[in-house]
């Protein structure tokens, strides 16, 4: 099941919704050198970085019979010749890494990717119009094993992020529900008072 964000759950089952879920491609070359591409329409900025509007798609291809990690070919648009350039200059990128992110168009000020992949480059090719990575080794670096964790007198929101939405003019708080009652703010806790002493359950979605 995907990890996602209350916000971005919000905005998944909404009827009507303004969001995009823009895909962003971060491709580290061995050398250090960066390139950070996003499906969209425009560049965005995210995270502290420009992120630049440039056609990729991505190919899934099943888990083999032999147990191998599932690859992943992503074809990245070559039509400047700008990606080929980069990759004949590092030996042809082998050995890169790459990650995958997905976002909110709405919710650009959220530092957290909603899903996050990376893999390692193990071959490439390219033509006139695609410049293609076969990947390897995903790993979900946004996957909590275990999923969940319930704290019993612990809200695990930020002091009057998009969750809490505290209007107290406290400045601080301490993430307890004695706190959060004194700033009229209990019916958000984000904890679970009802659960047996002991204060921490791990539980799958």
């Amino acid at each position: 099941m995907l990890n996602l964000s209350n916000i971005a759950k919000f905005e998944k089952n909404r009827l009507i919704s303004d969001t995009a879920w823009i895909i962003l491609l971060e491709i580290t070359l061995v050398s250090g050198l960066i390139m950070r591409f996003c499906s969209n329409n425009e560049d965005i900025d995210w995270n502290g970085f420009t992120w630049i509007a440039f056609p990729f798609d991505f190919d899934y291809i099943s888990q083999g019979s032999d147990g191998r990690f599932p690859h992943v070919t992503v074809s990245v648009s070559n039509v400047t010749r700008t990606v080929e350039g980069y990759l004949e200059q590092e030996g042809g990128g082998v050995g890169a890494k790459v990650r995958v992110m997905v976002v909110m168009s709405t919710h650009l000020d959220i530092k957290r990717a909603e899903q996050e992949l990376e893999f390692t480059v193990k071959s490439t090719s390219y033509n006139r119009e695609w410049v293609v990575f076969v990947l390897s080794g995903a790993i979900n670096l946004q996957r909590r094993v275990p999923e969940r964790r319930f704290f019993k007198n612990f809200c695990p929101f930020m002091y009057k992020g998009p969750e809490c939405r505290s209007v107290s003019e406290l400045p601080t708080c301490d993430k307890t529900l004695k706190n959060c009652k004194e700033r009229l703010n209990a019916t958000r806790f984000g904890g679970e008072p009802g659960i047996p002493m002991g204060g921490l359950y791990n539980a799958r979605e």
